[in-house]
């Protein structure tokens, strides 16, 4: 994921669990990808604490996963969006540049 924002010029910023979100916020990301499945917790449940922190809640947050109920994760913790795992390249980079640039996203 790294590798392919990079290649579409974005500036990125990985972490495999932030240990505390403070380490994010001066970054000032304009999207944040979560993995649902990260090392020690669900990344459903860092989502909840992102919409929680005032420098953070107001950024787009999508999170990916081989989940079947992926859609119904990513709402119950107030994604913006989600992308299921494996995925197609190009989508995934329509998605972050519509909600990167504030766009309405095409289901």
């Amino acid at each position: 994921m790294e590798f392919i924002l990079e290649e579409q010029g974005f500036k990125t910023l990985s972490t495999p669990e932030p240990e505390n979100l403070s380490e994010i916020i001066p970054f000032k990301p304009d999207l944040i990808l979560l993995d649902e499945f990260i090392n020690n917790s669900p990344g459903h449940r860092l989502c909840k604490k992102i919409k929680q922190v005032d420098d953070l809640k107001n950024i787009p947050v999508i999170i990916l996963s081989t989940a079947n109920d992926i859609e119904m994760i990513a709402t119950e913790c107030n994604a913006n969006d989600y992308i299921s795992k494996p995925f197609n390249v190009s989508d995934m980079i329509d998605k972050v540049m519509r909600l990167v640039n504030h766009l309405p996203l095409a289901y």
